[in-house]
């Protein structure tokens, strides 16, 4: 199905979905609510109609699950703008796996969103406002809060944060960041961060808060670092799609004073020649 025309305009991010409360989300977007008999034991529909969008959910969900299905269709809309989807997740298991899949368009040809317009958002910043999330110290520039990460990472974390150094450069194709852990004589970790320089700000910025992400997340990933027990992260953004590394870092960021972008950077296999071109694991 075509993605809905409106989203070219929407100021939000798939991150914002799982991380503003469920009632400023559906108010920004100008949703509504309501239950309703799905078919094929669906959880939740979404369907966006002549720029108005309506959400149903299943009758008997917890509040949990309730809120769990409305932040994952806010989520697909939000980054990809499908006009119609559903929500199912694995029977059985608490979100361990949710299926999305379009709506057949004469099964809700019947459904008809109510007459609500979302508002216009100037500045998604002012959601946060009172929020979980909202900044600590204020809104800051890109190397405020570049500086801040480091400082979790060296101080919190017990970590280095170094940018890459110049003779590394130039560094394999698509590679942002490396991470590794190191132990100090005690045998306690300690996480071991580099960033490259020459890059935007802003993506320095995201960079350096979901390498921070990963410093206290390396049982979540699925891919092994190289030999040298280093992970390679690539620079290629992509939505936050749920809970895990990326919408950890991007809360991070936010709470330290930045309005982060797509924060899902992929965690890249031993790139090629990385060895030779990252001198970081002497």
């Amino acid at each position: 199905m075509a993605p809905a025309p409106e989203q070219a305009a929407c100021p939000l991010l798939a991150h914002d979905a799982w991380a503003l409360p469920v009632e400023v989300l559906g108010d920004a977007l100008g949703a509504t609510f309501s239950e309703k008999e799905l078919i094929h034991d669906h959880q939740a529909w979404l369907i966006a109609l002549r720029g108005q969008i309506a959400v149903f959910t299943a009758p008997g969900l917890s509040e949990e699950t309730k809120k769990h299905c409305i932040r994952r269709l806010f989520s697909e809309y939000i980054s990809h703008g499908w006009a119609a989807i559903t929500v199912d997740s694995e029977e059985g298991v608490t979100f361990a796996e949710t299926f999305l899949e379009e709506v057949d368009p004469e099964e809700c040809s019947a459904v008809e969103p109510p007459e609500v317009r979302p508002k216009q958002i100037e500045d998604v910043r002012d959601l946060y406002e009172g929020s979980t999330y909202e900044p600590l110290h204020g809104w800051r520039s890109d190397e405020e809060v570049i500086a801040a990460l480091r400082t979790l990472i060296t101080d919190a974390l017990a970590g280095t944060a170094e940018d890459i150094p110049e003779e590394a450069y130039p560094l394999p194709d698509g590679v942002g960041a490396a991470v590794t852990i190191g132990y100090d004589d005690q045998g306690a970790p300690h996480p071991l961060v580099w960033v490259r320089t020459d890059i935007p700000s802003g993506l320095r910025a995201d960079l350096w808060g979901y390498c921070a992400a990963l410093s206290v997340s390396f049982d979540r990933v699925d891919i092994e670092p190289d030999e040298d027990g280093i992970f390679y992260v690539g620079m290629e953004r992509s939505p936050v799609s749920g809970p895990g590394l990326a919408l950890l870092a991007a809360v991070t960021i936010q709470r330290l004073g930045r309005r982060p972008e797509d924060c899902a950077f992929p965690l890249l296999s031993s790139p090629a020649q990385a060895e030779e071109a990252l001198p970081l694991a002497a």
